[in-house]
């Protein structure tokens, strides 16, 4: 866990964040207090990095180079999740750790839990933080949920939903990228919610969870989730009517207590309940999802990417009636409460290549799916929902420059080939306690610290984005160099110039898997063409930023809030892990 709780802020929170944090929950009990896991130490030649290269030197520029006793620059790390490769990162460019997190002058400070101090101190366009503040509203399950459902809302007014009709062959899996164009109304053809995101209702709000009630037959299975835990913490199944009338009494005891309504912030978290996928794509018998990665490497102008990660797969085979979690939830945190862990860790974790083979061995004829389906189709549909749950947090994420963010996005394949997004988790678990772990995460992790690097001083400098020279394996998905900005010193916003339209095509055949596929060594540089969502070639664009403007305080501080501090210390976990 991180060295420090996160502290309630006193500014007032939107209705959205008020909605994604809220603690007033249903159920008795909190999630027990999570345990730090250490992550295991990587051997030197996959945690050492190339000396300090020009970037750096202009991240330094400017300032006294750092004596011979080498004090300075300095960088923090609160908790173990990641730890050792992010040391190595910077102590591979000269940097120097310290230990005392109330120090503010550092140049990198990557923390498990957010501390509202920290960003009150944090020195925009000289420092770079890990996690966006008010990144809930991506990463708990009612900030996720309410984010859709308003972004639905709005864009049902003003945009043309992308026809979205999936076939059993997975042929069809996803919208025509090619109808992901800019229409007159400026907008881009959306997703419905419906087609990616799993039925949800949340249970602190008395007309969603009486229309669960009323709905629920036996003929169903649903499942009960905490709004902010992880490691599979607090979660339970909805099989039959007994259990949905136990939640329902616990419900209303807790909203009929005179003690949570004096003091709402003591209640359990608040909780959702999700129709639970009865019919996964099974491994050899075994359940799986997969972990992929959400970069918002920047946060002035964004500029956000998608990376491969990995497959989960449960130890045991799946029997949708079990009663035993470890069967229903992947996470390794689940999968290591096994006896027969140690012995089988390894078959746990599938590499992307791994997935990839097997899909095509299994169902590439049986099924009709296009070859390499995992790497053109499926990983498709997985940045196209990304980008579609960035643009509905978008204009309420807060923003300064020196933020970056790396959020871990769970998504399951149903048997008949459609993709679910099951949750995004801020802080995700950087552990390589397996083989395919140790060849994947700290490729991921250095390229976010490239990528932060290399956007940050390019931002600071007005420079234009792209081409990017970090970038290696990440696939970018949104270019905010276009976006509007509010006018330093000023509330009107400044027009950039017209985003020229993208034609992204889906046809398989001449997708080159190797742009989207984790094949090289992370680390490893190599030249890549450039991409965007689904692999097209981006040109870089002939507008950047030229004095890039600063929002006010005031206004900046309105939304703020990384929430109460208990309620974070108690889920500042790994997420996903």
């Amino acid at each position: 866990m991180g060295s420090h709780g996160e502290e309630g802020l006193l500014h007032p929170l939107s209705q959205q964040d008020q909605d994604a944090h809220q603690g007033a929950g249903k159920l008795p009990g909190g999630p027990e207090a999570l345990t730090s896991h250490l992550p295991t130490e990587l051997d030197d030649s996959e945690a050492i990095r190339p000396q300090a290269t020009l970037l750096e030197k202009h991240f330094l520029e400017g300032e006294k180079q750092p004596p011979s006793t080498g004090q300075g620059p300095f960088f923090y790390i609160g908790g173990t999740n990641g730890a050792s490769i992010i040391s190595s990162y910077c102590k591979s460019k000269g940097w120097r750790r310290i230990q005392d997190s109330r120090r503010e002058d550092y140049k990198l400070k990557w923390c498990e839990v957010k501390c509202r101090d920290t960003y009150c101190n944090f020195r925009e366009g000289k420092q770079l933080l890990y996690q966006l503040p008010n990144n809930k509203l991506l990463t708990t399950k009612i900030g996720l949920l309410s984010a859709l459902r308003e972004h639905s809302r709005v864009l049902s007014k003003t945009s043309k939903p992308a026809p979205c009709a999936q076939t059993k062959s997975g042929k069809d899996m996803i919208p025509a990228l090619e109808q992901l164009l800019w229409t007159s109304s400026g907008h881009l053809g959306v997703l419905r919610m419906e087609d990616f995101f799993p039925e949800t209702y949340r249970l602190d709000i008395r007309d969603e969870r009486e229309a669960f009630f009323t709905l629920f037959d036996e003929t169903q299975m649903w499942i009960c989730k905490p709004t902010a835990s992880n490691q599979g913490k607090g979660i339970f199944l909805l099989r039959n009517q007994e259990e949905v009338t136990t939640l329902q009494a616990k419900t209303q005891s807790i909203e009929d207590d005179p003690i949570y309504r004096k003091m709402p912030f003591r209640a359990p978290q608040a909780r959702v309940v999700q129709r639970y996928i009865k019919n996964p794509l099974l491994l050899d018998g075994k359940k799986f999802d997969v972990r992929s990665y959400l970069l918002i490497a920047c946060a002035m102008p964004y500029m956000v990417f998608f990376g491969h990660g990995y497959a989960r797969l449960t130890l045991g085979l799946y029997d949708p009636h079990s009663s035993d979690l470890s069967g229903h939830l992947t996470n390794q945190f689940m999968q290591k409460k096994s006896p027969l862990y140690v012995l089988l860790k390894e078959d746990t974790v599938w590499s992307m290549e791994h997935l990839n083979r097997y899909i095509n061995d299994k169902f590439h004829k049986t099924k009709g799916l296009p070859r390499d389906w995992v790497f053109t189709t499926f990983t498709k549909r997985m940045q196209q929902i990304m980008a579609h749950c960035f643009l509905a947090v978008k204009a309420k994420l807060e923003c300064k420059l020196g933020y970056f963010d790396l959020i871990g996005c769970d998504f399951l394949i149903d048997e008949n080939f459609k993709v679910w997004l099951l949750e995004m988790n801020s802080n995700p678990a950087l552990h390589t306690n397996c083989e395919v772990l140790k060849e994947v995460i700290p490729g991921v992790v250095m390229e976010t610290l490239d990528l932060a690097l290399e956007t940050f001083q390019k931002s600071l400098r007005s420079e234009k984005m792209l081409p990017l020279l970090s970038q290696r394996r990440f696939v970018l998905l949104h270019n905010g160099e276009t976006d509007l900005w509010p006018c330093l010193g000023g509330s009107r916003n400044v027009p950039r110039p017209p985003l020229p339209p993208l034609r992204l095509t889906c046809d398989a055949a001449p997708l080159e898997p190797s742009l989207l596929r984790a094949t090289d060594r992370p680390g490893a540089r190599r030249p890549v063409p450039h991409r965007g969502l689904g692999g097209a070639p981006v040109r870089p664009s002939s507008a950047h930023r030229r004095g890039q403007p600063r929002v006010g305080d005031a206004d900046r501080a309105r939304e703020l809030s990384p929430g109460p501090a208990e309620e974070e210390r108690k889920n500042a976990g790994h997420r996903g892990s």
